[in-house]
């Protein structure tokens, strides 16, 4: 495979043809295809390299917004407004501005309302039927009959 065959399929592949069809296509294996990307693109993905392809990014990005956001000022265009936000979330994305939010819940004590033990529950039941439906317990826990109200009558 010569060079120039290399790169043909290295420039398919970064266009998104398939290795099965590019090995097709030139007759040769998806190993081959492979190969020939691999040799084409020989670099190191060092943090050097990695700085350099964001600051490409942002350059590119910084070059797409400029008509956009004038169309999107000047005239209202709404898609044009639309483009300038996804390549500012883009940017925010790719320069780490973007943080996650951070919620906290903030646990409160709430008083829960005194529930009385299964004793008491059972010996207001008792006292009740003792005593009568409209029993209740006192405040010094003895409690009290009242009276009956439709005893008035």
């Amino acid at each position: 495979m010569d060079d120039d065959q290399r790169e043909a399929i290295t420039e398919a592949r970064i266009s998104g043809v398939s290795c099965r069809a590019l090995a097709k296509a030139h007759q040769v294996s998806t190993t081959d295809i492979e190969a020939a990307v691999d040799r084409r693109l020989d670099y190191q993905l060092d943090e050097r390299q990695r700085l350099r392809l964001v600051k490409l990014s942002v350059e590119r990005i910084m070059a797409l917004m400029v008509p956009f956001f004038d169309k999107a000022v000047k005239d209202k265009d709404v898609q044009a407004g639309t483009l300038c936000c996804k390549l500012e979330e883009r940017l925010s994305l790719l320069l780490g501005l973007d943080h996650p939010v951070q919620a906290h819940v903030d646990v409160y004590a709430v008083e829960q309302r005194q529930q009385p033990s299964s004793y008491q529950k059972i010996t207001e039941t008792l006292m009740a039927l003792k005593h009568g439906p409209h029993w209740e317990p006192s405040s010094d826990g003895n409690g009290a009959a009242l009276p009956d109200p439709s005893a008035n009558d």
